[in-house]
């Protein structure tokens, strides 16, 4: 019998290689995915970053172009009657710095007297607030909190949307209980999205509501109301007088970053593919390693080491065993090593070896202690006469199966002596010892019949 990996080595080696590609497709699918939520949160908060910035050059940009207007209420609250005089030359330097301002209008007594520019605005000269109840509100709104008011946006007569700027101006500043009148400043709004880059933004949905300032209260002007059921993102966009409520839904589709995935699983099943060989090659070099240990490197059958721990693991268990255990050696054997030299010897023990393993059934095992020494242990064996049987059966194979190197033809003959375990479960050193004692017989025994038969045809030749 050869040292073969077993059953359980095999069982073992299946399952781990089940459990190591099992944990690998888990790992794949896990790491890949990460990588994915990794990527998409990063653009996520990329496109936070650029809605942010949306959010601050709306408000940087109506900020601005209100601070420039409050600075015209501020010089006509300070002298009317001048400010009238030079109105044209003042709003013109203001208009020109801002960023949104379409024109400008002065109503003292809320009644429209100047207007800036007047091309294409002439006909709002003379225009009385309080015969438009909807601008009325918003310049009454601008009076009673003396404060700037931001209405809209809304739509202009003549054409376009616009954000207008309510100032309210006294003329017994800083009591302000004389109201003087109003500076009304219309701010583009298109030029105000275009300014933002709200329209270039991708990955996300937008929406904005709180028209006139009233945030969530107030209606939707830009984008779907829909987007306000489940929004993404949620910021306030803050006015000077109230604030709108920006929301985001993000269109961030995670099959772009498909080519990352698969980039993500080839390399994690490469790394596992070179750790599982890793692991393979060092299970192969143990296994290699171990099985040297306990091997006979010329005839490859278990050693003496191996032999020791099966007869160990025999006699360990706890119910009663049940085999035999058959000591074997060659006869004249060195004699063959003297005559032919150690290969002959070597391929005497190979043949012997194999008519050895011949002679047994699969599951009994066999072993070189050393020289030419042999063990065969008999599974399920509990009778003399069967094992007397099955000796004589290998002697008659041994003797039967010369040896033929080079022309000559070397016969072949063994000793064998047997023990069986006794109850009390003897040591395996005590088991081995009645084996050889039992063996040594039977050698001597076979030494005596061959000169005895040696004498007797000495003595026929005679006669």
């Amino acid at each position: 019998m050869k040292v073969t990996v077993e059953k359980q080595t095999i069982v073992l080696l299946s399952l781990f290689t089940i459990v190591f590609w099992s944990l690998t497709f888990y790992a794949v699918n896990l790491i890949s995915h990460s990588i994915v939520v990794q990527e998409v949160s990063e653009r996520t908060e990329t496109v936070r970053s650029n809605i942010s910035l949306v959010r601050a050059k709306i408000e940087n940009a109506i900020f601005m172009d209100t601070y420039l207007a409050e600075s015209l209420a501020t010089f006509v609250t300070i002298d009317p009657d001048f400010a009238i005089e030079h109105w044209s030359h003042v709003v013109a330097k203001a208009v020109e710095k801002s960023t949104l301002i379409r024109h400008v209008g002065l109503a003292p007594n809320n009644i429209i007297s100047h207007v800036y520019p007047v091309e294409g605005n002439r006909a709002a000269i003379g225009f009385d607030f309080r015969t438009n109840p909807e601008q009325f509100r918003t310049v009454e709104i601008a009076r009673i909190s003396q404060k700037v008011f931001i209405a809209g946006p809304l739509q202009l007569v003549q054409g376009g949307e616009a954000l207008i700027a309510r100032f309210p101006v006294f003329s017994d500043y800083p009591r302000n209980e004389s109201y003087w009148g109003a500076i009304s400043v219309v701010l583009d709004y298109q030029k105000l999205l275009e300014y933002s880059g709200i329209s270039e933004l991708d990955s996300a949905i937008l929406a904005i509501r709180g028209r006139d300032g009233l945030g969530e209260q107030g209606d939707v002007f830009y984008g779907t109301a829909t987007l306000f059921e489940t929004p993404d993102l949620v910021i306030p966009i803050n006015l000077p007088s109230g604030e709108w409520q920006l929301v985001a839904d993000y269109q961030i589709d995670e099959s772009t970053y498909a080519k990352a995935r698969q980039q993500a699983q080839i390399l994690v099943t490469a790394v596992a593919s070179i750790l599982f060989l890793s692991l393979l090659v060092l299970y192969r070099s143990y296994h290699l390693a171990h099985t040297a240990s306990l091997q006979d490197d010329l005839t490859k059958l278990p050693n003496r080491r191996y032999a020791i721990r099966q007869l160990n693991t025999l006699l360990g268990r706890s119910e009663q065993p049940s085999f035999v255990l058959l000591n074997l050696d060659l006869n004249n054997f060195k004699q063959v090593n003297d005559k032919f030299g150690h290969e002959v010897g070597d391929k005497l023990l190979l043949h012997v070896s194999s008519i050895l393993m011949n002679s047994v059934r699969v599951y009994d095992f066999i072993a070189r202690l050393g020289g030419d020494e042999f063990i065969v242990i008999l599974h399920r064996v509990s009778e003399e006469a069967l094992v007397n049987s099955i000796i004589k059966n290998i002697k008659e194979q041994v003797a039967s199966q010369p040896l033929h190197v080079d022309r000559h033809i070397i016969q072949i003959s063994v000793s064998i002596g047997y023990a069986f375990p006794t109850a009390n479960q003897d040591s395996v050193s005590g088991l081995m010892a009645r084996a050889d004692h039992n063996m040594y017989y039977d050698k001597n025994l076979s030494q005596r019949q061959q000169k005895e038969s040696e004498v007797l045809e000495t003595n026929q030749e005679t006669h």
